[in-house]
């Protein structure tokens, strides 16, 4: 497995101007690798979707066999309930082998970018607790993005739970990419909510798309892109200008801003691009906007706390 030579020549762009970021670089560029892995599609084939979580009389298609990769299709008029992303109760079998090498790796990597993160060797491998981490536990707590699970992961394992959340959230990056491969033109065409139709992920990113700048909204988790009116905030979705503002700098003007709710005192990263990025450039440019993010933090804007899938997605054998 290697990367694109855009995604190489990005990397490599990102490590030229921001060479503070090259540890945590170095794992992103492996996670983005690992993204391409055959074996994550194969999981994401098996996937089926919950009926449960869908309106009465809607369903989901069956597979139609176009490609090496089968893609679902919603059928005509037969679409989610409104708000409900796709994945939602969905059931993801995940080889053991494949879990377990990931997992390791993905932490061995993540201990070894900063005295910050050097406890995750305790998940990696053997610890002196002799617990083992669930690698499919693992994963389900990061898909379902179970803030409260992953802080149990962390106390058996004693080791500091923000730092495995932080790897838990780019170790499902190879899983939901190859879910949105699978599934992503299956999702809902009208759906206009602040979260990610695909995995119910909060955005990451705003795209003024093109010369039109046609704003689309950027999930890092999955890649996934879609629209929402800008004069609504994505996190509380308060409608109006008077809550919803911009911050611009006199060198970027409005290629590259950010913005802001002063509702709920959230704020999203906003870029101008003459082309939609591919899905796995959207995190690598999230990590090249970092300065947007120290922007909004210094004026005391976050981004809000991780959104737990709701019905969970569950990861068997």
């Amino acid at each position: 497995m290697t990367l694109s030579p855009d995604i190489r020549r990005q990397i490599d762009l990102l490590l030229a101007s921001q060479p503070e970021t090259a540890p945590w670089l170095s794992v992103l560029a492996a996670v983005l690798e690992e993204a391409g892995d055959p074996a994550w599609d194969a999981a994401a084939s098996s996937t089926t979707l919950d009926e449960t979580s869908r309106s009465v009389g809607q369903s989901v298609s069956r597979p139609v066999e176009t490609s090496s990769l089968p893609t679902y299709r919603l059928a005509d008029s037969r679409l989610l309930s409104p708000g409900t992303p796709l994945l939602a109760g969905a059931r993801i079998p995940i080889d053991a082998p494949l879990a377990d090498r990931w997992v390791r790796r993905v932490l061995a990597l993540a201990a070894a970018a900063g005295p910050a993160a050097i406890g995750l060797r305790a998940a990696a491998g053997d610890n002196p607790a002799g617990v083992a981490l669930d690698a499919r536990a693992f994963l389900e707590a990061a898909v379902n993005a179970d803030a409260d699970r992953l802080a149990a992961l962390a106390r058996s394992l004693d080791i500091d739970p923000d730092a495995l959340a932080a790897v838990a959230a780019l170790a499902v990056m190879p899983l939901l990419h190859a879910l949105r491969r699978r599934f992503g033109t299956s999702r809902d065409p009208r759906w206009d909510q602040g979260c990610c139709p695909l995995c119910g992920g909060w955005p990451h990113l705003a795209e003024q798309r093109g010369l039109e700048r046609v704003r689309r909204l950027r999930c890092a988790r999955c890649g996934g892109d879609w629209a929402q009116p800008g004069v609504r905030c994505p996190y509380c979705g308060v409608v109006g200008h008077e809550a919803r503002a911009a911050l611009l700098s006199e060198q970027d003007g409005e290629a590259r801003k950010v913005e802001t709710c002063s509702a709920c005192r959230g704020y999203l990263k906003s870029v101008s691009t003459l082309h939609a990025w591919a899905g796995d450039e959207v995190a690598l440019t999230d990590l090249a906007t970092v300065d947007l993010d120290l922007i909004a933090l210094e004026r005391a804007f976050e981004r809000p706390q991780p959104r737990r899938l709701d019905p969970g997605v569950r990861v068997t054998g």
